[in-house]
């Protein structure tokens, strides 16, 4: 357990110092629970005015996951969601 709660808190990082360099107004928030729920929450908590997702999975029409789902579903907020090409290893 204690490696995971290292490896929750830094993983993160590396993506944020990557990815949001240029971009100061993002929020890290590590929380334990349904994932959809916790963003729900967090919209609330943190008056967060537009929620921005990666989207990879492939349920029902559109080509989202289940916590994109309930999110879109849900947010009081408007949720934009980014496609994330899933590259197909050999044997998957």
């Amino acid at each position: 357990m204690q490696w995971a709660n290292k490896s929750a808190k830094h993983r993160p990082d590396q993506i944020c110092e990557k990815y949001l360099e240029s971009c100061p107004l993002y929020i890290k928030h590590i929380a334990v629970g349904d994932p959809a729920q916790e963003i729900l929450k967090l919209i609330d908590k943190e008056k967060v005015d537009l929620v921005v997702m990666a989207s990879r999975g492939e349920r029902g029409h559109f080509r989202f996951g289940s916590v994109t789902e309930k999110v879109l579903k849900n947010s009081p907020v408007p949720v934009t969601t980014i496609p994330v090409n899933q590259e197909k290893t050999p044997g998957s």
